[in-house]
């Protein structure tokens, strides 16, 4: 008669659905899940149900559904005080509206939750929300904005060792000199890259080394010093 232990184990198995890419059943689990946590009062589980209720639509493409459940999930994450959470889910309402195009809405969410996830001490999400800001900078043609939001996400992903986001980012940021035309800093950036596959394994080590090359295949045809 463990109904909040139940509840938490379907999430667990949702969990592991949209982990192996079964996101209908993942949804399937989650939706059975909900409302044994709201007939417990456990609005903890609740709002995390609702919460990966509204990821797996997101990762199905029917975003409006993704967005009303988000949207359900937030009064709810702030009832518990849950404000890690709140900022999750805010950024990933911001996600959504940037597949959706709507770009100074997700402009207006990412802020939101940049501001709680740096009040929390939220490092990790903090920079995943500065290269947000950098990627919607970039993508309207402010570069400079981009780099600015990208250059402070790296600094984060340093003092906490993500070195495997780190080197993602180092890939964007190049494409953002690169756009600037600073072919000397892509470069740069994209030596950084390399070296970080290099060191940790990373599957794209050779898709950054052809990277790398096209942009001193560049700087040669333009006559840049290398």
């Amino acid at each position: 008669g463990d109904r909040s232990s139940e509840a938490t184990t379907l999430t667990n198995i949702g969990l592991v659905y949209s982990a192996l890419g079964e996101r209908q059943k993942a949804l399937t689990y989650h939706e059975e899940a909900l409302p044994l946590f709201r007939q417990v009062g456990n609005r903890s589980g609740e709002t995390r149900t609702l919460h990966n209720i509204g990821a797996v639509y997101a990762a199905l493409g029917e975003k409006q559904k993704a967005l009303a459940t988000y949207e359900a999930a937030l009064p709810l994450m702030r009832q518990v005080g849950d404000r890690s959470g709140e900022a999750t889910t805010l950024n990933n309402i911001g996600a959504v509206y940037d597949a959706l195009g709507e770009k100074q809405k997700a402009l207006a969410y990412y802020e939101k939750a940049l501001a709680l996830f740096r009040q929390v001490g939220n490092q990790s999400g903090e920079a995943a929300t500065l290269a947000w800001l950098g990627h919607i900078a970039a993508g309207m043609g402010d570069f400079v904005n981009g780099l600015r939001h990208y250059t402070q996400s790296l600094e984060l992903l340093r003092q906490i060792g993500d070195r495997w986001t780190e080197r993602q980012f180092l890939r964007n940021v190049a494409f953002i000199y690169e756009s600037l035309g600073d072919l000397a800093a892509a470069e740069e950036q994209l030596v950084q890259a390399v070296e970080l596959d290099e060191a940790i394994g990373h599957p794209d080590l050779e898709s950054d080394r052809v990277a790398l090359a096209r942009i001193q295949a560049l700087r040669r045809s333009s006559g840049d010093q290398l």
